[in-house]
């Protein structure tokens, strides 16, 4: 429930909080600086999304609590306070009658909730509503932002705990240690962020059968691009292709999930960038993909054939069939929910903006964006000149963005992270060896390459790659995606093997070192790096 009285004081880090928990910057899922607006539905969202969430999946975690910082993202992991091993217990059980209907519950979620409030919020701007009206409305996206992530936690939560259930079903069957080598077994299964690559390459193969076209993209700026496609017959035709999959996959903000940028359905700008890399490698995305399912096969028919039939490999094969129906679903849900929702919320927020706009209240619709919720429910119910508001906010997001940001607060915890938060979220400490050159993460996605780095910060970074780089940055995005097809191997700082970089890595068969908390600080553009993913090793050439 919304409530504007103690809104600032539940979102905002404070002494109080620093004394009792300890926050750590999660620059996995969110790096650099939030909006306030951004921060006061998602920071919500995910405090009470993961304590409806973890109760209902009865994990041995009570929630992930969220606060703003000097405009950064905060998390404190809050224990579970009963019988730890009581509620494992509880855990597992829950999960096993999960595993065999991850799928359907998902798209269960997405059918009745999920795609009917989209096409709600769809139908308020296109219907237009009043500025009196835009309170309900920004109230009631605070209430959908909060049970669009429960469902986020309860569909990605479980696909760590089917993991963990595929390793542990391996070992027993093999007596293999190195379970890791599972998530061979689930590669090359199709989902929306996959499906969005293959829209966007197919794009770029149809501008190399062109001349024109080809010769268009090769000699025109990305500002131009739409302009000059415009002005012929084949290029309006391309530029209407280019719209029908903007149309399907064009929700998604650029470079991160915030309000404040923008979305590829407002500028094709984004997209023509994506295509330009497609138009830099010789790929063939179908033929690659048939590799990547065809040696995904091969090896589970090749394990399975070492063995007699048992209660082991029954085992094993059930569990491989329900994480092969649920792999994919996992990424669906990040274009649902992680790119969808802040994309179709920031175009209803825009249209609030504009009525602040007519009542002279902001000089720009997206200057709502530097309000707290608080701050906006009480002036689009009283419109008065905001403006110096505004002024002061963004002054006060340019000097976070420079301040040494801490990158924890409060007192360490002494247990251990769950394994399965710890598989997804990377949470162990940097290791750096200065006399050899090498630092650590976690070995993601096996193989070893050399080559040049390449710091990706966000989109407009992305023509800085070119084929055989190593991609290195706090996290990755689904827009990166396309990247992969071009580097030669993959670097982050935040991240476990199940994070969004190494499933995606795993799929293009790059090597992979995730989660080493300090690549983006100890690399730079042009070092050269030999990346081991089989052993979660960097080391630098020079």
């Amino acid at each position: 429930m919304f409530n504007a009285q103690t809104f600032r004081n539940e979102l905002l880090l404070n002494d109080q909080d620093i004394e009792n928990g300890f926050w750590f910057l999660d620059e996995l899922h969110l790096p650099g600086t939030l909006t306030p607006l951004f921060a006061s539905y998602m920071a919500p969202a995910v405090t009470e999304g993961t304590l409806k969430a973890y109760e209902t999946l009865k994990l041995p975690i009570h929630q992930f609590h969220i606060k703003i910082k000097d405009s950064h993202y905060y998390q404190c992991t809050v224990p579970y306070k009963g019988d730890i091993l009581a509620r494992i217990e509880e855990n597992i059980a829950a999960d096993s009658k999960l595993f065999p209907r991850l799928s359907e519950t998902f798209w269960h979620y997405m059918n009745n909730e999920l795609l009917p409030q989209f096409e709600k919020m769809d139908a308020y701007r296109q219907n237009g509503f009043t500025l009196a009206e835009a309170k309900d409305i920004l109230i009631e996206l605070y209430a959908f932002y909060k049970r669009a992530w429960e469902i986020h936690f309860e569909v990605v939560m479980p696909r760590g705990s089917l993991g963990l259930a595929l390793e542990d079903a391996y070992q027993k069957l093999t007596g293999d240690k190195n379970t890791t080598i599972v998530y061979d077994f689930v590669e090359g299964v199709m989902n929306k962020s996959t499906e969005t690559d293959r829209a966007v390459w197919q794009l770029a193969d149809s501008i190399k059968k062109s001349e024109a076209l080809t010769n268009l993209f090769a000699t025109t700026s990305l500002e131009n691009l739409k302009d000059a496609l415009q002005a012929s017959a084949e290029g309006a035709a391309f530029l209407s292709e280019v719209q029908q999959v903007l149309n399907v996959y064009g929700w998604r903000i650029a470079n991160s999930h915030e309000f404040s940028d923008e979305t590829w359905i407002e500028n094709p700008i984004y997209i023509f960038e994506v295509i330009m890399e497609y138009l830099k490698k010789d790929y063939n995305f179908d033929e690659e993909f048939a590799k990547v399912v065809a040696e995904r096969e091969a090896k589970v028919a090749s394990l399975l054939a070492q063995y007699e039939d048992s209660t082991e490999k029954a085992t094993f094969m059930q569990i491989h069939e329900w994480a092969l129906q649920y792999w994919g679903v996992d990424e669906d849900h990040h274009f649902y929910i992680d790119a969808m929702l802040p994309a179709k919320a920031r175009l209803l927020l825009l249209e609030i903006g504009k009525l602040l706009v007519k009542a002279k209240a902001i000089h720009s619709a997206e200057d709502i964006f530097y309000f707290y919720l608080d701050e906006l429910v009480e002036l689009v119910q009283n419109p008065a000149d905001a403006t110096a508001n505004v002024t002061a906010r963004k002054e006060m997001l340019a000097q976070d963005a420079k301040k040494d940001i801490p990158a924890n607060y409060g007192t360490p915890p002494q247990e251990e992270a769950a394994p399965v938060i710890e598989r997804i979220f990377g949470t162990k400490s940097a290791e750096v060896n200065e006399e050899e050159k090498t630092f650590k993460g976690y070995a993601a996605s096996k193989g070893t390459h050399t080559g040049i780095v390449r710091i990706v910060r966000n989109q407009d970074d992305f023509a800085k790659v070119t084929k055989g780089d190593v991609l290195v940055c706090k996290t990755t995005l689904p827009p990166w995606t396309v990247l992969f097809s071009i580097a030669g191997a993959v670097i982050t700082d935040a991240g476990g093997i199940l994070s969004h970089a190494g499933t995606v890595a795993r799929e293009y068969k790059l090597p992979a070192v995730l989660g080493t908390k300090v690549s983006t600080q100890l690399l730079k553009d042009g070092d050269v790096v030999t990346v081991d993913g089989t052993n979660g090793v960097v080391t630098i050439v020079n």
